[in-house]
């Protein structure tokens, strides 16, 4: 039974499914040329949906593309922004495994990032920067990995001392407060600041 059929867009730039009942989906011209359609071509209806499922993870795909050319991203954080821009959950999960496998998606490299980023722009502690990566998606066990390799204590302490001391000046327990806010925790400031010695 004909379900529906495929026609040319108005414009001529694109093709539509156009069922008998219900809401029509766009074809783009590439997608037109891949999935090997014509024009006119009937479609039953587990073909209209297997082609609008094929057409939209397409477009998810690209849209996923699209954002990790901007920068990297955590599998959650990019689901979650597929999710608002209305693709469906259960096209978004494939499109994503498919980037992972391709290495095209990867939590690890995102993570990298953002602590790189964080420790450059506003240092915290350990701790504060494995929830604030797990907040975004990433496993325990890759914010663990991460911050094991890439976290240097005393270099983070020192940057989130010299901003610190621009906040609040240099009396001990201002700045122990401060540090403590960032994520640090008491015993690794106190340390810190008893090695630096005078002033602190």
């Amino acid at each position: 039974m004909v379900w529906a059929t495929i026609e040319r867009g108005a414009s001529g730039e694109g093709y539509f499914a156009v069922p008998k009942e219900g809401s029509s989906f766009f074809i783009s011209k590439e997608q037109f040329l891949n999935l090997r359609l014509s024009v006119k071509q009937e479609l039953s209806e587990a073909e209209f949906n297997s082609l609008y499922n094929k057409v939209l993870g397409s477009r998810c795909r690209d849209k996923a593309l699209e954002y990790l050319a901007r920068r990297e991203h955590s599998k959650g954080e990019l689901a979650l922004k597929l999710l608002r821009k209305g693709f469906p959950r259960e096209l978004i999960g494939p499109q994503l495994e498919e980037l992972e496998e391709a290495n095209l998606l990867s939590d690890y490299r995102y993570a990298q990032s953002f602590i790189t980023s964080r420790l450059r722009r506003s240092p915290e502690g350990s701790k504060m920067l494995i929830m604030r990566l797990r907040q975004k998606g990433v496993s325990r066990e890759v914010a663990q990995r991460v911050i094991a390799e890439a976290y240097n204590l005393e270099e983070a302490l020192e940057r989130a001392l010299e901003r610190a001391t621009k906040r609040v000046g240099t009396e001990r327990e201002n700045l122990i407060k401060e540090l403590q806010k960032r994520g640090f925790a008491y015993y690794e400031i106190v340390n810190y600041l008893n090695e630096k010695g005078e002033g602190y």
